[in-house]
């Protein structure tokens, strides 16, 4: 029977093999202790998949006029690509129609990193973000734009640093023109 501590070392032996195949002395005093901080930086990554999504607090609605669409630009977030497990940098903005109340912006921008720390493709991503968000938001309708560069084309494959992939998804009926910043400004 394998204990725990044997179970959460198997992770660590893996990256390690790794580095070894790769032609790293893991005896380096610099790469000691690599293994443990890869897959403690992996499991933050991916905490999406083993932790609830977080709960949405709701504030009612005060008057009775229409609610127009609501939106929230440029979250940052961060997942890894499912191909190569190199980070994706994205900035997310959502739209969407109030329900029957009205939830905390917190919330909101919590539900989309959520979301994101967990293995993607961004085009999978998006049309799932946008069924979640109506789903928790209890929205009439939403509006989702991802921007993301990815490691996995701008520092290997074709090393392109000036790519930005823009995904959208609508659900229910709302106009409304949603903007990205490029996750990474600093580069143009």
């Amino acid at each position: 029977m394998i204990t725990e501590s044997e179970q959460k070392l198997k992770p660590e032996k893996g990256v390690e093999a790794l580095l070894r195949h790769l032609g790293e002395d893991v005896s380096r005093p610099g790469v000691v202790d690599t293994p443990r901080r890869f897959v403690k930086a992996m499991e933050e990554l991916t905490r999406g998949l083993r932790e609830p999504p977080p709960e949405v607090v709701f504030f009612p609605l005060e008057y009775e006029a229409e609610v127009g669409p609501v939106v929230i630009e440029n979250i940052s977030a961060v997942s890894i690509c499912e191909h190569h497990l190199l980070p994706i940098l994205l900035r997310v903005s959502v739209a969407y129609v109030p329900g029957d109340g009205v939830p905390g912006l917190s919330k909101v921008i919590k539900l989309v990193k959520w979301a994101a720390a967990r293995p993607i493709m961004q085009e999978r991503f998006t049309e799932w973000l946008a069924d979640l968000l109506m789903e928790k938001l209890r929205a009439r309708a939403v509006k989702v734009k991802v921007c993301g560069v990815h490691m996995c084309s701008f520092i290997r494959g074709v090393r392109d640093e000036h790519h930005n992939m823009v995904t959208e998804a609508k659900r229910g009926e709302i106009e409304v023109k949603l903007r990205c910043k490029k996750p990474l400004n600093c580069i143009d």
